[in-house]
């Protein structure tokens, strides 16, 4: 990726995949809870429940990653099961089954990846390792039946404002989005700090990026982002995005909030072998 800041070069270039979301009026919303928003907590973080920061390495594999995430995080944070890292590269390859892109590391939508999973269930990194390599390869049969032990309990579009997003993570529940991604952002600085600005008008986009948020503080007036690109960038891993940013419709979007153990509506776990050939889920 080409671009510099006026303090720091770019040196970094990462693979992006997040694919905006198209419309479909039969997404549930997320309801916050009736707390005003004077009663909201100054800052939340929930890095403490959070498992190691995942490396996607040169794949485009970012919704699969923070939605792996955000379920490993709710297994951590109800403690019902033992915490066990899902599959990236199996939400990866039937995210893009369904989109019809399996060839290619097209990168894929949020919505795709978090409804296989409602569907079809995940199965463990250990059943299908994340070895970028196999991208385009299918996971093994014993893969999808052991899948069908893990399923999202529930996952719920989130309004994007702010007391909807800060009630959100208030109520210890992190959600995955994806942003434009522009060349500021892959500069030493942010690579070191993970202190991300708000673009300039003379930058242009390098690609879209899906991440998980898992925080916010209102004195630095930004939201705590986990990243899927290792420990080694910005703060151990994690990022900090202007509330400016994550709040512009134009710059973010596809907010996204999963439980993987009971706490919502149950979901039926359809399995069929292939994620292209299951039902559509009317209920979405």
């Amino acid at each position: 990726m080409a671009g510099e800041r006026a303090e720091s070069v770019v040196v970094k270039t990462a693979r992006y995949g997040w694919v905006r979301d198209l419309p479909d009026h039969r997404d549930r919303q997320w309801l916050a809870p009736p707390l005003a928003s004077a009663q909201l907590p100054t800052s939340v973080d929930l890095r403490r429940q959070c498992p190691g920061v995942y490396d996607q390495g040169q794949l485009g594999s970012c919704t699969a990653n923070a939605i792996a995430g955000a379920l490993e995080y709710d297994e951590i944070r109800t403690g019902t099961s033992p915490s066990w890292t899902p599959s990236r590269l199996f939400i990866y390859y039937n995210e893009r089954d369904v989109e019809g892109t399996v060839s290619s590391d097209s990168g894929a939508q949020l919505r795709d990846g978090i409804k296989v999973i409602a569907a079809d269930g995940v199965c463990p990194e250990s059943d299908w390792p994340y070895d970028v390599t196999k991208f385009a390869e299918r996971p093994p049969q014993q893969a999808y039946t052991d899948a069908l032990h893990e399923s999202v309990g529930s996952y719920q579009r989130v309004t994007q404002s702010l007391v909807q997003l800060k009630t959100c993570l208030a109520s210890e529940f992190p959600f995955v989005f994806g942003f434009t991604v522009f060349s500021s952002f892959e500069a030493t600085d942010v690579a070191t700090t993970g202190i991300i600005p708000l673009p300039q008008p003379s930058e242009s986009p390098v690609g879209g990026h899906a991440v998980v948020c898992v925080g916010y503080d209102d004195a630095r007036q930004a939201f705590t982002i986990r990243n899927s690109w290792g420990a080694g960038w910005g703060d151990a891993g994690y990022g900090y995005m202007p509330y400016a940013y994550m709040l512009d419709g134009g710059l973010a979007a596809d907010f996204w909030t999963i439980q993987a153990a009971p706490g919502g509506p149950p979901l039926k776990v359809r399995h069929t072998g292939s994620a292209s050939q299951r039902a559509e889920d009317d209920s979405a």
